[in-house]
């Protein structure tokens, strides 16, 4: 068989494949971001201060969303995106391949409808009322969301299972996004595990962006019967200047029988040419224990290399209260887990913490 021929058939073996994608018109993309992170964590009681420098992986992932005209203005369409560790080449999401989302939804006027693994509503109004953008040392999702060291609060750091999602059309710049995951569950409690938020956002393509949400997640208690209410109410908005993009967050979370937690965030973005100029201050506290206080200040600075690669550099400095033990993303990581678990243990209760990070991201 000479080589032309099977060149041949090769191509007639590929050419279903490639018109379904050309008439489904899907995408491929993804992101690579990784640093060089030096982090110093102070003395603590029964604890000497510590340097350790990381490799550190901030937020990189690959992807595949495509669409198809349905005709008389409807759509379907659907979104498979996995996480992974640039620094190690392995999966963020273990056995779960699609770990950032994987669903499929069908759209017309009215809006659209989606079904899958999905992130929380209030996810999109946290990422946009953050300078960092979800990104980098100084990020808000640090102390407003449950990552080690933080158990309650806003929860869109991983999607949601089993959920079903309505997304309206823009009304003169209003959507209105509702969600709700399904427990699964058959055994009492059957709410165990249940999710359901929504989220009100208000952008126009103007300067100005505000966004609402609320979310109530059930929760395991103290007893194999016992439901807990995890509720969060958050407020975002962003408001761009003729040289500077301001940024503010608001959240208040509540559970069953416990004190209420309250969290806030304040930021600016000023482009610069090619770069941009960053910086954040939040806060999170428990009503009535200022030992449950923990806050972050953050500066960066972000040169871009083309419209999909940049370097940069950020400092953050997060101060932890006598009661808690918060880490900064994204090397808590690697040293938060437990010694028995690989991890290094910290920090401990009331341990501070520098970080210096210098990255590439480059997007495609």
């Amino acid at each position: 068989m000479n080589h032309k021929f099977k060149a041949a058939l090769m191509l007639s073996a590929l050419a279903p494949a490639y018109a379904l994608a050309q008439g489904s018109n899907i995408t491929f993309y993804g992101k690579l971001d990784v640093a060089i992170e030096n982090v110093r964590f102070s003395a603590a009681s029964g604890k000497a201060a510590s340097t350790a420098s990381y490799l550190s992986n901030d937020i990189s992932y690959w992807g595949l969303r495509g669409n198809e005209d349905l005709g008389d203005g409807t759509r379907a369409y659907f979104k498979l995106e996995s996480g992974f560790s640039a620094d190690t080449g392995t999966s963020s999401g273990g056995n779960q391949l699609f770990d950032r989302e994987a669903l499929v939804g069908y759209g017309a006027t009215w809006g659209a409808l989606q079904l899958g693994s999905q992130y929380a509503p209030s996810l999109f109004v946290q990422a946009r009322s953050d300078p960092f953008g979800r990104n980098n040392n100084g990020n808000g999702i640090t102390l407003t969301q449950q990552i080690p060291g933080n158990l309650r609060g806003f929860v869109g750091q991983l999607p949601l299972n089993n959920a079903v999602q309505y997304i309206s059309p823009s009304l003169d710049g209003v959507v209105v996004r509702v969600l709700h995951s399904f427990s699964e569950r058959a055994a009492a409690p059957k709410d165990l595990g249940e999710f359901s938020g929504g989220s009100i956002d208000y952008f126009k393509g103007g300067p100005l962006y505000v966004g609402l949400s609320y979310e109530v997640q059930k929760l395991a208690g103290a007893t194999p019967t016992t439901v807990l209410s995890n509720k969060t109410a958050a407020l975002g908005a962003s408001y761009v200047f003729s040289q500077a993009k301001l940024f503010g967050y608001l959240m208040h979370n509540t559970l069953t029988n416990a004190a209420a937690v309250n969290a806030q965030l304040v930021g600016v973005s000023v482009p610069l040419g090619l770069s941009d100029v960053k910086a954040s201050y939040s806060q999170r506290k428990l009503n009535g224990d200022d030992a449950g206080k923990a806050n972050i200040i953050a500066i960066g600075y972000f040169y871009h290399l083309s419209k999909r690669t940049e370097v940069y550099t950020s400092w953050a400095h997060l101060h932890n209260g006598a009661g808690t033990n918060f880490g900064i993303w994204p090397s808590d990581k690697t040293y938060a887990p437990p010694v028995v678990a690989g991890g290094a243990g910290l920090p401990v209760l009331g341990q501070s913490i520098n970080s210096l990070e210098l990255g590439l991201r480059h997007f495609f």
